[in-house]
C-alpha cells in the first residue's frame, strides 16, 4: 500500500519526524504514576503503528466527522458497542487534586475562603462551598472535566483579584516635566 499524500498523512509524518509521540509517552507516564497506575505500553506511539497509519487512505481514518474509523470498526467485535461509539476524551491532570487533595496548598484555601469570595464578589460562595465540598468528600477528586474547569477558573479569577486588585502597588501619578510635540 502507498502511502497516501494528503494533509493528515503530512501532518501526521510530520508529528512522527519531531519526535512528538517520545513526549507524548513521557507526560502518559506521569499521569500512570500520579494517578497510582501503571501504564503497560503505549502502542499508538510505537512508530510502526504511525507509519501504518500514515499509509491508511484518508477515508478509512476519518468518516464523515467519526475520527479513528478503522480502529473502531476493527475492534467493534472485542469492546462493547457503547464504547465503540464513544467520543475521543482527552486525558487531563488530575486539577482538583492539585488544589484540593491532601496536600494542597495553603493560599488555595485561603483563595476559596467564604471571606475572601464575598470580598472579591465574582462568584455565588454557596454554590462556591457545594463545589468544595464534593471535592473534599471524594478526597481531592471532581467527577467531570466541567467541575474541574469551573474550580480553575475560580482560583485564577481569585488569584488575579488578589494580584491585580489588592496587592497592586499603588504608585503616584506625576506631571509630565517636559512635553514634546511632533508635527508632521
Amino acid at each position: 500500500m502507498a502511502p497516501s499524500h494528503d494533509c493528515t498523512s503530512t501532518n501526521l509524518s510530520s508529528i512522527a519526524t519531531l519526535s512528538f509521540s517520545r513526549i507524548i509517552f513521557f507526560h502518559l507516564r506521569a499521569i500512570a504514576w500520579n494517578g497510582s497506575f501503571r501504564g503497560r505500553g503505549f502502542p499508538f506511539l510505537d512508530h510502526r503503528v504511525v507509519e501504518f497509519a500514515r499509509r491508511v487512505p484518508l477515508n478509512y481514518r476519518l468518516k464523515g466527522l467519526k475520527e479513528k474509523f478503522v480502529l473502531r470498526e476493527s475492534a467493534k467485535d472485542l469492546i462493547p458497542p457503547e464504547l465503540a461509539r464513544s467520543p475521543k476524551q482527552p486525558s487531563r491532570a488530575p486539577i482538583s487534586r492539585c488544589f484540593l487533595g491532601n496536600h494542597s496548598k495553603s493560599y488555595t484555601e485561603e483563595l476559596l475562603s467564604d471571606d475572601y469570595i464575598r470580598e472579591a464578589g465574582y462568584f455565588d460562595y454557596q454554590k462556591i462551598r457545594k463545589l468544595i465540598e464534593k471535592c473534599q468528600k471524594q478526597e481531592g477528586f471532581l467527577l467531570s472535566e466541567r467541575e474541574n474547569m469551573a474550580l480553575v477558573g475560580i482560583i485564577s479569577t481569585q488569584l488575579l483579584h488578589r494580584l491585580f486588585i489588592n496587592d497592586f502597588p499603588q504608585l503616584p501619578i506625576k506631571d509630565p516635566v517636559t512635553i514634546r510635540v511632533f508635527r508632521a
